[in-house]
């Protein structure tokens, strides 16, 4: 996937060989989104996935924590590796 590189096991990303420093709900995240990599994920699952919250309570954080992945991850000169699906959730590209 474009040059992202997570290991579960050392619980570490690196982008282009170099370690990218991320918190634990990042990690997280990062990791549930490409478990699911082409499949549309629903802010609803995610926040249930990821924060193990079983209602639709404040998934406007999940928008938050996409952004510091993005952040972290994306090159400019590339469009992002996550896909918004707007009104929906987000998706991890098959190519990415």
């Amino acid at each position: 996937m474009r040059d992202i590189v997570l290991d579960v096991e050392a619980h570490q990303v690196t982008r282009a060989g170099e370690e990218v420093k991320l918190t634990q709900k990042e990690f997280t995240l990062l990791e549930w989104l490409l478990r699911e990599k082409g499949r549309v994920c629903r802010r609803t699952t995610i926040i249930e996935k990821v924060w193990d919250i079983h209602f639709d309570h404040d998934t406007g954080v999940i928008d938050v924590y996409i952004n510091f992945l993005r952040k972290k991850l994306d090159t400019p000169d590339q469009p992002s590796f996550i896909e918004t699906i707007r009104g929906v959730g987000y998706r991890v590209k098959e190519e990415a």
